[in-house]
């Protein structure tokens, strides 16, 4: 399957056959933050793992339980970048067990700077609930494009810090 889901619209079928609709309403909630809809759809247990540098970024690391993975979502996240859409290459449905490979475009919050990466998310729902998701992108990507530049590997990377917690920064 290939397609773009974005928070203007997603897709409900892909190449003739119907998505589920755990599905289709887990990439809404993701990429519209929608807190109310991410509590939902993800199970009471979530366990949510973002693979990436933790020691520089914040958002990336495990996480688990509903309520620590709606805050990295809606309040975590844009405090580096907001997602805008994920185009599938490759999307797998078996049961309640999903893959999916891609790009991730997304927006940075600092600069406003467009920033464009491949990721895959591993997910796992029960009874129409998110119960595992693993998400693995190209972080080195990332990394560069958020700070801007290159990055020498030879130097320690400064850790990025996550805005604090009275920061009203959500919307951009």
């Amino acid at each position: 399957m290939s397609g773009t889901i974005s928070a203007l619209g997603l897709p409900q079928s892909a190449n003739g056959r119907d998505l589920p609709p755990w599905l289709v309403t887990f990439y809404r909630a993701y990429i519209t933050r929608d807190h109310d809809l991410l509590e939902t759809i993800l199970d009471d247990n979530v366990e949510w793992i973002l693979t990436g540098p933790a020691e520089q970024f914040d958002l990336y690391g495990s996480r688990r339980g509903k309520e620590a993975a709606v805050e990295l979502v809606t309040r975590i996240m844009p405090c580096f970048f907001r997602i805008t859409d994920f185009e599938f290459e490759h999307l797998l449905v078996r049961g309640e067990h999903v893959a999916a490979y891609g790009l991730v475009r997304a927006r940075q919050r600092d600069t406003g700077r467009s920033l464009c990466f491949r990721g895959a998310h591993f997910m796992r729902f029960r009874n129409g609930k998110l119960l595992v998701f693993r998400s693995i992108a190209d972080t080195f990507d990332v990394a560069q494009q958020v700070v801007g530049r290159p990055i020498d590997v030879t130097k320690p990377i400064e850790h990025v810090p996550l805005v604090p917690e009275e920061d009203a920064l959500l919307s951009f």
